[in-house]
């Protein structure tokens, strides 16, 4: 598989690059232990929201990771997130596995206002409305 990393926006990245998911996996303490199935995981690295995805096919064996800097602040870059799985979805690949992630990815979405209080940052939106006047 070619080795990709791209910035999708400032803040939203995307990384199929082993050495630097294993690295965040272990860091986080979140390194899948069975690689016989495809199976997903998320956690914060700092304020950053990191969605990693094993596919443990032959065909397509390997990880993804999906990486939201300062996710509580960056709800836009999260909803084009959970708008990129939802075109994989629709395509009908691994329903179980790319669901799941939707659902990882939508929890920290509801938990955004929750941590920016936690860790004293601004409303973005509300930054976008001072700034309209």
């Amino acid at each position: 598989m070619e080795e990709i990393s791209r910035n999708l926006t400032p803040n939203f990245y995307i990384t199929n690059n082993d050495v630097e998911i294993i690295d965040a996996l272990v860091d986080n303490g979140a390194m899948f232990k069975d690689f016989s199935r495809s199976q997903v995981t998320s956690f914060l690295w700092g304020e950053d929201f990191c969605l990693v995805l094993f596919f443990a096919d032959d065909y397509d064996r390997g990880f993804t990771m999906y990486v939201v800097r300062d996710f509580s602040v960056n709800v836009k870059d999260m909803v084009q997130l959970i708008h990129a799985l939802d075109q994989i979805l629709d395509q009908g690949y691994n329903y179980r596995l790319f669901h799941a992630a939707r659902s990882k990815v939508e929890e920290m979405l509801y938990m955004a206002p929750t941590f920016r209080a936690m860790w004293d940052k601004a409303d973005p939106e509300l930054e976008e409305e001072e700034n309209d006047y």
